[in-house]
């Protein structure tokens, strides 16, 4: 349920992006970005997994979202993925702060300690992020490992 929710606030906020590009060079409308889940590799997914086994038994799991974005979900990991673009995003709802040192800027939420969220852009992308909070943690404590799994996966974009 939390993806579905998630995931409609992100076409919302997102979805706008990929259909306003500038002819100076970035994607079009509809035209194919970056598949998730050959982002979204085992070796960025492993820190935030207490049984790494479970990586090994359920394979990642992608699927499209809308004309050029994509999810993928792999273990505590769900990773949403949209051309985009870049300059001042704003976000009406109270959940989410801003946050920096991540893309372009962002906004990051703690969905009642069970997962933290991550929103940001780049000039290239937008990408959704949500990691399930492991068990006797909070959203809040794993804020800067969420921040930096987004910049590992931003290095591996085009």
């Amino acid at each position: 349920m939390r993806h579905r929710v998630t995931l409609c606030v992100a076409i919302v906020c997102l979805t706008s992006a990929a259909a306003s590009q500038s002819p100076s060079g970035n994607r079009a409308a509809g035209s194919p970005g970056p598949r998730a889940c050959a982002v979204l590799t085992r070796d960025l997914v492993a820190p935030f997994t207490a049984n790494k086994s479970i990586l090994d038994l359920i394979p990642p799991e992608e699927e499209v979202l809308g004309t050029s974005g994509t999810a993928c979900e792999f273990g505590a990991v769900r990773l949403q993925l949209f051309p985009g673009r870049g300059g001042k995003r704003t976000l009406s709802a109270k959940d989410y702060q801003p946050v920096s040192g991540a893309g372009d800027g962002g906004f990051f939420r703690n969905n009642r300690d069970e997962y933290a969220e991550l929103m940001i852009w780049t000039a290239m992308h937008s990408l959704d992020l949500q990691v399930s909070v492991p068990s006797g943690r909070t959203a809040e404590s794993i804020k800067a490992d969420v921040v930096k799994l987004a910049n590992a996966i931003l290095a591996k974009l085009p």
